[in-house]
């Protein structure tokens, strides 16, 4: 029996047979750096449309960050540079690499060092693109599940796997706040990274995989056995008691009826609906449709995913997205110039005002699909009463064209903002004269109160939702929308943060959007929350002053 002790990375325990993830390198593919940067880019990029179609758009930032990296001339410059002074390429970009990444693992901040697994992992990605990296992995034939250990794994490689025949993650390397984990949480199995003394040996070996306690147990004796079966059941019957409130709706403790939607990114996110209660989509993406081709969708396209979507859900809404590209998510056909600070620059509501053609073709597929259901429009990235005002005319414009040619439309279709700007949050009292209802989008509104981009990873650590001015402007935004009488839901990671629910309970919200594998967790935890012990813990985390005194004040239990 062998017990390797790592970091807890993703909840879970789970007992199955181990695979070892090798990669194999041979060098008979040799080829430029240039040429192995843009392969490198090829594939990250194929990564960050799957895992948009199957994650989310949250999740495929972390490829967007290594797009960015692979871009990035202080990054690729230097290797270049040595090249050119005679070093051999691989040479070159393990210099450089490590040398980045060194500066970043000296930091205190676990998470800082944790970002330097961003700068190896691309690193490492562009040598095996010069020698002809092949990862030649294939799971056994059948449909029997499996724990994948490995050195390391990166995001790509996670996203390599056939998801649906694995048990869990073991790495050698990697931190609990590692992309790999985000990833491995997404997917909804437990993960155990940081396991200093995992080799192949544990290859086609029986193992209990616990990722909460950071332990990897390989092949158990029968004491071990008895522990971890009991474990094992432990969280099968977990896993059963949110499903007997599989098909309620969510009450807080003394009886307030709360809103739990979900999030998705393509119809085929609804599958597993099945005797699932939930109140409607709070947030449909619609970005898939324009970047799984590299032509444009035609309005017909674009109203039968919708369509599928809203006879899904119905009676129940669907909230729909307006087309938000830009920032870290580019498409051919907008052809909009590299911008210095993409972030700031032509994205969201902006970039299709600025492309009113396509957004006319949206705004109509979205009024012909909402003609006899349940359809809400929600506009990214707003900062301007002058973006919801011209929207509506763009929407009174599409429905006569439309009406003249005898095709049905919405008649009282809701049109409502994502608040995820500053401008939108500080001014929501305002804003909301002109909206039928707020989605709170945290993971931007985050990232542009705290002016940290979670991708860079020398500011990411300030990248924190515990942050006073986020939770005061929450409660602002929440406030706002009640005393408008419209509906204001959260749709970003905090409405799946069971640390916020309380919160945001006590701040006054009836609406939570999360991941459908999430959706009962929430419901849960809201079961055992009292509304006016909420409203207690608003007054206390209000009165902080920093991170560190909210975290201490929602944790003091």
């Amino acid at each position: 029996m062998k017990i390797l002790n790592g970091i807890a990375g993703a909840p879970g325990v789970v007992f199955g047979d181990v695979l070892y993830f090798n990669k194999k390198i041979g060098c008979s593919k040799k080829m430029s750096i240039d040429e192995a940067v843009e392969k490198s880019l090829e594939k990250v990029r194929k990564m960050y449309d799957k895992a948009l179609s199957d994650l989310g758009e949250d999740k495929a930032k972390i490829f967007s960050a290594y797009e960015m990296l692979l871009e990035d001339e202080m990054f690729i410059g230097p290797i270049k540079e040595m090249i050119e002074a005679g070093s051999a390429p691989e040479d070159a970009v393990t210099e450089v690499s490590e040398s980045m990444s060194a500066i970043l693992l000296k930091k205190e901040n676990e998470y800082l060092r944790q970002r330097a697994d961003d700068i190896r992992n691309v690193g490492n990605m562009i040598k095996e693109t010069l020698c002809g990296a092949d990862s030649d992995f294939v799971f056994p034939e059948g449909n029997d599940k499996y724990i994948i250990a490995a050195q390391e794994l990166t995001p790509v490689d996670t996203m390599l796997f056939d998801h649906s025949r694995l048990l869990g993650f073991a790495t050698k390397e990697g931190g609990a706040t590692s992309h790999t984990v985000i990833l491995a949480k997404s997917i909804g199995i437990p993960a155990v990274v940081g396991v200093p003394d995992l080799d192949g040996t544990v290859d086609l070996k029986r193992a209990y995989l616990d990722g909460y306690s950071g332990k990897f147990v390989v092949e158990p004796d029968e004491e071990t056995k008895k522990i971890y079966d009991k474990k094992v059941i432990e969280e099968q019957e977990f896993i059963k008691s949110l499903e007997t409130i599989k098909q309620n709706d969510a009450y807080t403790k003394d009886g307030e009826r709360i809103k739990v939607a979900i999030n998705i990114g393509k119809p085929s996110d609804l599958n597993g609906i099945e005797n699932q209660k939930f109140d409607g989509v709070g947030l449909f993406r619609s970005e898939f449709l324009y970047s799984s081709s590299k032509e444009k969708p035609s309005v017909n396209q674009q109203y039968e995913a919708y369509k599928k979507v809203l006879d899904s859900v119905y009676p129940e809404s669907v909230t729909i997205r307006t087309l938000d590209v830009g920032g870290d998510k580019q498409i051919e056909y907008f052809n909009v110039p590299k911008e210095e600070n993409p972030f700031l620059g032509n994205r969201g509501i902006r970039l299709c005002l600025s492309n009113e053609s396509i957004f006319m073709e949206q705004l109509k597929a979205l009024l012909m699909a909402g003609a006899d259901k349940k359809l809400k429009i929600m506009l990214p990235m707003v900062t301007r009463i002058e973006e919801i005002t011209r929207t509506r005319e763009l929407m009174e414009k599409a429905k006569k064209e439309l009406e003249l040619e005898g095709v049905a439309v919405s008649e009282d279709m809701e049109l409502g903002i994502m608040i995820e700007t500053p401008a939108s949050a500080i001014m929501s009292e305002v804003f909301a004269k002109y909206c039928d209802f707020f989605s709170i989008g945290t993971n931007d509104l985050v990232q542009y109160i705290m002016s940290a981009d979670r991708g860079n990873s020398a500011v990411e650590n300030i990248y924190n939702p515990y942050n006073p001015a986020v939770l005061r402007m929450l409660n602002k935004v929440i406030n706002d929308g009640a005393k408008a009488g419209i509906e204001v839901s959260v749709c970003g990671d905090l409405a799946a943060n069971a640390d916020f629910t309380e919160i945001l309970l006590g701040m006054g919200l009836k609406k939570f959007s999360v991941p459908l594998p999430m959706i009962n967790r929430i419901k849960k935890k809201i079961s055992d929350i009292n509304l006016s012990s909420a409203q207690e813990l608003v007054k206390e985390v209000l009165s902080a002053e920093d991170e560190n005194e909210v975290i201490k004040i929602i944790r003091k239990g």
